[in-house]
């Protein structure tokens, strides 16, 4: 039953007029918390304009509507909200929509015992990636010669950025947009889930085709749960849904391979600016120099959920010493590093522009390599990262720590050979 390709568009011609395309989440949001199958819905909504997406959560299903159409700029997490809102009322039931970096932190967060699988309904929107608000606003001035406060739409269609204000319409290929340094954040430029399929649907505009592609949502179903409430919500009259064009199955297969091709190829060219062995190690302490310990990075992590912090240890890191000692970034790194999401919030944050999230990423490729850990899927679990203080020490598999000294040994070794070679 999962997997199966539809289309599919709100029967309410406000909501359609209103949605990035055809306003099937919002119908499908709708039908969840109105029939009471969910206590809430996250999700974001414009803020003061395009370039504030502001995370909800709403009870109220008149505040649904509130929420249609798509947000390209900021790198607001809906996840942090999900775990926020479970924290204060447990055992509530959320539906949450979500990015492919928000659905690998909710996952990440379901193997941490944060949240619970089973109460949480996650719709997956295809993503190509975020912008940064300043930046955003700078293109547009510099380069479409626009008032960025009078634009109507800023969006990423067919792999090209449209920009519209009034009757005006800008467009440019988004690899242009990005050699001239205004593209998507670094991070979404790495990112390798495009389509989220670890939710219960994933939506987009990826794949329309044919006569209902000017009112549709391209909608596929990756659980049995998903599919059963797609059919409720169209059985309650809030949906419509048709089978997929094949041509358009076709087209959006090609366009999530091609995202893919341009993330590997992305990833390589960053990593390669870190280095290796001794060479990334120096790299890192020159950028960490610049930390004022203002623990912003940790705030913004959707995984960083120690009640007590170990960089606030005193016989760890010593108190009031700015820039803080290495210490302080090795215990980040080895409590987060191996299940890291590159949802980049810790980079948006720095306030000393240190690439933290191109740091932790690279190390996360490293450990997936040693280790075959891929953070935010369903299965497997982390190697490092804290779960609770037993599993800090023992670790989750019979005699991994001696399993991870012995890999670590071996991988140094060999860049040690390779550094003197």
């Amino acid at each position: 039953m999962n997997g199966r390709m539809l289309y599919g568009w709100s029967v309410d011609d406000h909501i359609r007029e209103n949605a990035a395309s055809g306003g099937l989440v919002t119908g499908l949001l709708l039908s969840l918390l109105s029939s009471g199958t969910v206590d809430a819905v996250c999700a974001l909504r414009k803020g003061d304009d395009l370039y504030d997406p502001r995370p909800v959560l709403i009870t109220d299903p008149e505040e649904i509507p509130g929420c249609a159409g798509s947000l390209f700029c900021g790198s607001v997490l809906t996840a942090d909200w999900a775990y926020s809102a479970v924290e204060a009322n447990p055992g509530i039931k959320l539906a949450v929509v979500v990015k492919g970096c928000d659905a690998k932190a909710i996952y990440e967060l379901i193997k941490r015992n944060k949240l619970d699988r089973d109460d949480l309904f996650l719709i997956g929107l295809n993503c190509s990636g975020t912008f940064s608000p300043v930046q955003t606003r700078s293109f547009i001035r510099e380069v479409c010669d626009m008032n960025p406060d009078l634009v109507d739409s800023f969006q990423i269609r067919d792999g090209r950025v449209v920009v519209i204000s009034g009757d005006i319409t800008r467009e440019y290929p988004l690899e242009n947009i990005e050699e001239r340094g205004f593209g998507r954040r670094d991070s979404c430029r790495r990112c390798d889930t495009p389509i989220p399929r670890q939710c219960d649907v994933v939506c987009g505009t990826w794949g329309l085709y044919g006569e209902d592609s000017e009112h549709a949502t391209f909608v596929e179903t990756c659980t049995d749960k998903g599919l059963n409430f797609l059919l409720q919500a169209e059985k309650d009259g809030y949906i419509i849904l048709v089978p997929a064009d094949a041509k358009g199955v076709k087209a959006r297969t090609r366009v999530e391979a091609a995202m893919l091709t341009i993330s590997e190829r992305n990833r390589k060219a960053m990593f390669a600016k870190t280095g290796t062995g001794m060479e990334r190690l120096t790299w890192i302490m020159e950028e960490t120099s610049r930390c004022i310990k203002c623990y912003q990075c940790s705030h913004a992590c959707p995984l960083c959920i120690c009640k007590e912090c170990q960089t606030k240890k005193p016989w760890l890191v010593k108190p009031g010493e700015v820039p803080p000692p290495l210490m302080f970034h090795l215990i980040r790194f080895s409590h987060i590093a191996d299940s890291c999401i590159n949802c980049g919030q810790c980079q948006d944050r720095c306030a000393m522009d240190i690439p933290v999230s191109l740091m932790m990423h690279a190390l996360q490729a490293e450990l997936e390599q040693m280790f075959g850990y891929h953070p935010g899927k369903p299965e497997g679990m982390p190697v490092l990262a804290k779960v609770s203080q037993h599993e800090e020490w023992e670790h989750y598999y019979e005699n991994s720590y001696q399993k991870m000294i012995h890999l670590f040994s071996q991988k140094i070794t060999a860049a040690e050979r390779q550094r003197r070679n």
